[in-house]
């Protein structure tokens, strides 16, 4: 009888999986659905996008509506509700708040700027409110009666050249205050040093901002809610602002507090007669749509795209958006650096809480959307921080393009790897408590400082000898990675393996999956679990028929 005829060698391909990737969102999730959370790209890797941690905890069930740096006064300005608090620096782990006025509204967006007079203004949609920091102190609703036009929805706030300037949501024009006295708001320009009205003029339309531009000199933009105008302060004795003709966008804005401007950046929601959602920036007064596909396509989903918040900052030299749909829970971050954008969320995958951040002693802070305390955020938090012993794991996670043979034959994946490199680990999170640790219970540990106390369980820790009334802290989970497997394009996902990263700094290790099932259709999630700063590279996915 005949041997049985030898089996043909399995011919392995290797495919090149994308980790150190954005959040395409296409319109059909087996073409492409890869999304990234709570990271972004950087040297040619994903690495963790910033944590936050909460330094004062005011008023939990009142939202922060809006937060406001004052680099004249040196304190911040939160508004919680009703409440509007001063926020003064005491050391890096200490804030002081201070209650100086409360406003007329409970909710809503809320606009601050201040002038060179120790001024502060605040408008709220419904009124202008005028904190005077300097003796004598004073808050209160301005008592200003702006005829012959009274304005009727004050709404986005800014500062140029000794005015404060005031949009007015529900007509055309843009009121400019007297020099340095947000209390001068007469119209007529026949009283010397007060201030005067301006209209948008390309179009019939609505005011919604304006918007000092950065780096522009004496330039600002007028945003409407279908067109934007570019305007001068000439000096002009009638009236200092002249339209410059050469410069209409033909993009207005769907809400002010999607508006945010750093360096030479403007930023935000725009929309015009034809359509929108989209994202918009002008550099220097050059406009540039930076939406993808992708992300109008989610926009155009939006159930109420004018609830909106949006703002600008650093992160380890990458200049960020960040933008929020309360509404539809979601928020995303574009990246100038890279030019992709990412998702980011919560602790529970919902929206992320930050409203807006302001720059203050070196760091950045925000109001929370969900609760009235004071955040301080940055990539030197490797967790949610929200304080009352309440730390929660930041979820990191890579969803890969969909893969298929072009034969749309089923294949075996043989194994899928990647690189990942740690940084600087933290696994202990302090805080306060009055549990007792007993003898019994009593499991010493060794680190480079001290010894450490820690219940079996490893769930809480504290120094040696400690007892009552000290100091202990949550052990949250070692550093690892799980990574599950779709068959469905990514509509549903399997039972995740997991591997441990190492448990030293600095070190690169290769993370390999093996023998993960056949299949005609994969996407591949990968979660980062764990405190810990990281790097990961590229990987391959393995297969063979």
């Amino acid at each position: 009888m005949p041997s049985p005829a030898p089996r043909a060698k399995q011919e392995i391909q290797e495919i090149p999986v994308v980790m150190a990737g954005g959040s395409k969102f296409g319109r059909y999730s087996k073409i492409n659905n890869s999304q990234t959370w709570n990271m972004i790209v950087s040297d040619g890797g994903l690495v963790d996008y910033a944590g936050y941690k909460n330094l004062l905890e005011l008023l939990p069930d009142s939202p922060g509506r809006g937060i406001y740096s004052s680099a004249r006064g040196n304190f911040m300005i939160i508004v919680l509700g009703a409440d509007v608090y001063r926020i003064n620096y005491i050391d890096q782990n200490t804030l002081e708040a201070v209650a100086v006025g409360i406003l007329t509204t409970t909710s809503g967006d809320v606009f601050i700027s201040e002038n060179n007079n120790a001024q502060i203004c605040i408008t709220d949609l419904s009124h202008l409110y005028v904190y005077k920091y300097a003796a004598p102190v004073s808050f209160h609703v301005s008592g200003v009666n702006f005829t012959p036009f009274p304005i009727l929805t004050p709404g986005y706030i800014s500062f140029q050249n000794g005015r404060m300037i005031i949009a007015d949501l529900d007509t055309n024009l843009w009121y400019l205050s007297g020099i340095n006295d947000a209390e001068m708001w007469n119209t007529s320009s026949a009283v010397p040093n007060h201030a005067y009205v301006g209209s948008l003029q390309t179009k019939p339309d609505t005011m919604q901002a304006v918007v000092p531009l950065p780096g522009g000199g004496n330039n600002i933009m007028v945003f409407g809610r279908t067109v934007i105008e570019q305007w001068q302060d000439v000096g002009a004795a009638l009236f200092p602002y002249q339209r410059s003709s050469s410069l209409n966008i033909d993009y207005g804005c769907l809400n002010a507090s999607s508006i945010a401007a750093l360096d030479n950046y403007i930023v935000w929601l725009a929309a015009n007669e034809q359509g929108g959602p989209t994202i918009m920036v002008t550099n220097g007064g050059r406009e540039e749509d930076i939406s993808t596909d992708g992300i109008d396509f989610k926009l155009a989903n939006i159930t109420d795209p004018t609830n909106c918040t949006g703002f600008l900052f650093r992160q380890d030299g990458h200049l960020i958006y960040q933008f929020t749909f309360p509404t539809n829970n979601i928020s995303y971050i574009y990246d100038f650096n890279t030019k992709l954008f990412f998702n980011v969320s919560d602790e529970n995958e919902n929206y992320h809480p930050a409203r807006n951040v302001v720059f203050f002693h070196n760091d950045y802070y925000f109001a929370s959307l969900k609760g009235g305390n004071v955040y301080r955020m940055g990539t030197q938090y490797t967790t949610y921080d929200y304080g009352s012993d309440n730390v929660q794991q930041i979820p990191r996670i890579r969803i890969t393009e969909p893969f298929r043979l072009p034969t749309q034959r089923m294949f075996i994946m043989k194994s899928f790897g990647f690189t990942i490199e740690n940084g600087q680990q933290n696994y202990y999170q302090t805080y306060t408590t009055e549990r007792h640790i007993t003898d019994s219970e009593e499991k010493s540990i060794s680190t480079e400082s001290e010894i450490i106390i820690c219940t079996e369980n490893e769930t809480e820790i504290g120094t040696e000898g400690s007892g009552y009334d000290e100091t202990f802290t949550y052990v949250l989970s070692p550093a690892n990675v799980d990574l599950s497997v779709s068959r469905d394009g990514g509509a549903s996902f399997g039972n995740s393996w997991r591997l441990d990263m190492n448990q030293t700094g600095n070190r690169k290790s290769r993370m390999i999956w093996q023998r993960l099932g056949q299949a005609n259709d994969v996407t591949l999630q990968i979660r980062f679990n764990g405190p810990i700063r990281f790097i990961a590279f590229d990987g391959l996915l393995q297969v063979y028929q």
